[in-house]
């Protein structure tokens, strides 16, 4: 499909989600405990990079499309109609969450929804970004991808699916049959980008939060998917298992030596000329103009590994972890690192 098609619709997407950003901003306004959500950034200087590279990622997005990295259908997930219908929900939610913040509650559940006996590390039992649950239960997994997108004005998919252009770039692999692994699939919209990218091949999605998991495996009804609820850390595959293994927005929410131990983990069940893939948030100096941005982001949304991730260079972490060849490359808020075994 021509750009001169994706283009606009791609910025169409980003006045929607800036739109629905600005309702839930008043609806906040309105409520008697004034629990609004953090404010944008108004630095104009940094307003004007953010505006220049939201274009230039959207309309790196509709090349990519022209030029057969993904097909078109990427950029149409779910239905208007069920993105509509959610957004009464998200909204209410909104009033929780920035009660939530408000009040620094980090870890509150509702336990009729989720099941706090369940095994899993002690960092992931909390309400990361204040959102109602954490990672544990359905309704907020059924909320997740939306919020992102409104965070994100729109982008969060443009800014994953750089990652698919890097890797074919990086190994020359369109068109292989693939066994695929992917850490931390949440609810699976990365995933359903790369199935789109990567049709013939085999995939494995794994996450800590059986709920995401859930509501992944009603997104991708396809008999080459195998879904397994898995620590990164340590992955119940044996070695050299996989010609891909990536992950999208993990690292900055895991603390320091489960990164490392995860970067370990996805080299052994990688396969020799395997590929790492990440895309996560960008780090501190990566872009200097946003630095101040990035300093500020834990302190507005719950991210307590956040600050000590934007410290410490990933490219460095990979490289410790044996793989080779390392590069990254930045989009918007974001970067893509790569490497191979």
């Amino acid at each position: 499909m021509k750009k001169e098609f994706t283009y606009p619709f791609l910025l169409l997407k980003s006045v929607l989600y800036t739109a629905e950003y600005q309702l839930l901003l008043l609806l906040s306004g309105l409520s008697p405990n004034n629990f609004t959500p953090p404010k944008r950034e108004k630095d104009p200087k940094i307003l004007k990079y953010l505006l220049e590279n939201i274009k230039k990622i959207h309309l790196q997005d509709a090349s990519n499309i022209e030029k057969g990295y993904y097909p078109a259908k990427v950029l149409l997930h779910e239905s208007p109609v069920k993105h509509l219908t959610r957004l009464p929900y998200l909204l209410w939610d909104s009033l929780k969450i920035s009660r939530r913040r408000k009040k620094g509650q980090t870890k509150d559940f509702n336990e009729k929804e989720i099941n706090l006996k369940e095994k899993l590390p002690q960092y992931f039992k909390r309400n990361f970004h204040f959102q109602t649950n954490g990672y544990l239960s359905k309704v907020s997994a059924e909320l997740y991808d939306h919020q992102v997108e409104i965070l994100f004005s729109g982008t969060a998919g443009a800014m994953r699916r750089m990652l698919i252009k890097e890797i074919i770039d990086f190994k020359k692999i369109k068109n292989k049959k693939l066994r695929i692994l992917e850490i931390a699939a949440g609810t699976g919209s990365a995933s359903l980008d790369f199935i789109y990218a990567f049709p013939n091949s085999e995939y494995y999605l794994t996450d800590l939060s059986t709920a995401y998991l859930e509501v992944a495996k009603l997104r991708l009804k396809n008999k080459n998917i195998h879904f397994e609820v898995a620590n990164a850390a340590n992955l119940p595959y044996q070695d050299n298992s996989f010609d891909i293994v990536f992950s999208i927005f993990l690292f900055h929410e895991l603390p320091n030596k489960v990164r490392l131990e995860t970067f370990a983990e996805m080299f052994r069940v990688c396969k020799k000329n395997g590929v790492l893939g990440l895309c996560d948030s960008l780090q501190l100096n990566d872009e200097p103009i946003l630095n101040k941005v990035l300093k500020e982001f834990p302190k507005n949304y719950h991210e307590p590994f956040y600050t000590n991730y934007i410290k410490n260079p990933i490219e460095k972490m990979v490289e410790s972890a044996g793989w080779a060849q390392v590069k990254s490359q930045n989009y918007l808020l974001s970067k893509t690192v790569l490497g191979t075994k």
